[in-house]
């Protein structure tokens, strides 16, 4: 999980260095290869589609020359929103990985509960795990200066 969690930090960091919210996101197939990768861009492209997930999903699909991802799993650094939740579960990815809860937007844990989720994408794996705050600092930073209007 370690090299996961430092492939997010680096594309959470290039989303930084553009001034888009820092979020990074991966898919990686059933042999644990990352097949897509993603960050923010949707303050630069003026696209509210161009979440880090959203991206990494287009990879993905590009690269096995289709849009099921069976077997995949998509690990974030903050909870998906509704949006980005509905694109993965249409992917068909088999399961969700997130390090921090967002509790505006976030789908998969602070706004729908379990059961919710577990009616509407009954095969899909929700599972939060700790980035050892290696993403953590970075969204504080951004939302920081935001904030201060930097």
């Amino acid at each position: 999980m370690e090299k996961y969690i430092n492939e997010i930090a680096k594309l959470a960091q290039k989303a930084f260095d553009k001034k888009e919210v820092p979020i990074g996101a991966i898919v990686i197939n059933g042999q644990g290869n990352i097949i897509g990768r993603g960050y923010n861009l949707s303050h630069g492209r003026r696209d509210s589609t161009e979440h880090a997930e959203i991206r990494a999903l287009r990879q993905a699909f590009r690269k096995v020359g289709d849009w099921r991802l069976d077997n995949c799993t998509l690990i974030v650094n903050l909870e998906p929103c509704l949006m980005c939740l509905g694109a993965v579960a249409n992917a068909r990815i088999k399961k969700i990985i997130y390090f921090l809860d967002d509790p505006l937007f976030g789908s998969v844990a602070s706004k729908l509960t379990k059961k919710q989720l577990k009616k509407l994408f009954p095969k899909l794996e929700i599972e939060k795990v700790k980035d050892k705050d290696k993403t953590k600092g970075l969204l504080q930073k951004f939302f920081k200066k935001l904030r201060r209007g930097a």
